[in-house]
């Protein structure tokens, strides 16, 4: 396996590690694989990356107070700001994914979780859902983005 491709696998183990127990998670992902591998023709690894990629957002918000105001008169200033680093993006896109895993309710995590990555590599995930949201968010909140800060 290449650099890359390792620190994403790693990247989804730590995301869907449960009670700090790594193996948990590699056991998910390993299954999960498994049944991506069983029920497309494609490669399992190619679909991931390319869930992940779909599901990568490019702004995030940062929310920020006037300090100078008073307590009850405070505003909260959603911010859009550039996310530069591409680690940053996939950790988030991962978040995305397993925050919208936690949410359903079916029968077994990695079952989830392969339906999850199959729709989103065909562009019709929850992921790319929320993703859009944030973009759309991002675009009535951009008047703040000369708040912006550089780093």
């Amino acid at each position: 396996m290449k650099q890359k491709q390792i620190e994403t696998k790693n990247k989804i183990i730590n995301h869907l590690m449960v009670n700090g127990k790594k193996e948990t998670g590699n056991k998910i992902l390993l299954k999960s694989l498994k049944e991506i591998q069983k029920e497309s023709k494609k490669q399992s690894q190619e679909l991931i990356k390319l869930g992940i990629m779909y599901a990568t957002p490019t702004f995030k918000l940062h929310k920020i107070t006037n300090k100078k105001q008073k307590k009850r008169n405070k505003k909260v200033r959603e911010v859009p700001a550039f996310i530069s680093d591409k680690k940053a993006r996939i950790s988030l896109a991962i978040k995305f994914i397993v925050a919208n895993l936690k949410k359903k309710k079916s029968a077994s995590f990695y079952t989830k979780l392969k339906q999850e990555l199959l729709a989103n590599a065909q562009y019709k995930g929850s992921a790319i859902q929320i993703k859009n949201e944030l973009q759309k968010q991002v675009l009535a909140n951009k008047r703040y983005f000369a708040y912006y800060r550089w780093r």
